[in-house]
């Protein structure tokens, strides 16, 4: 194995260089998981930066927190009968529903999976 150095100064610095890390899109709560490591866990985000596992953590986080919350609305949906009858007779009434709905189940999957 070779080591490159750059010169800063005086002294020869080993220029070190993470792989490659397969890094994928990452959608709200990855990247609500993402902000909450890097601000709140900081040893705990650099630690999985340098071992190049923190795309890997941030995907499974995100794989559960996007599974509670399709359960979740379904579950408040069917409970709160809200169906496809409700949105064809009165839509504004089905759009603030499933807002409340969506609004609910956000701050519960962030509580429960993401803010730990």
């Amino acid at each position: 194995m070779t080591v490159k150095y750059e010169r800063v100064g005086d002294y020869d610095i080993p220029t070190l260089r993470l792989s490659n890390q397969n890094e994928y899109q990452m959608g709200f709560f990855g990247r609500r998981y993402k902000d909450y490591l890097k601000e709140n866990h900081k040893i705990i985000y650099y630690n999985l930066l340098t071992k190049q596992q923190l795309f890997q953590q941030i995907k499974l986080v995100e794989d559960e927190a996007n599974d509670l919350y399709e359960s979740l609305i379904k579950s408040l949906k069917a409970k709160e009968k809200i169906d496809e009858k409700l949105k064809a007779n009165d839509p504004i009434r089905w759009v603030q529903m499933m807002n409340n709905i969506q609004n609910r189940t956000k701050e519960i999957v962030l509580t429960e999976v993401i803010y730990l």
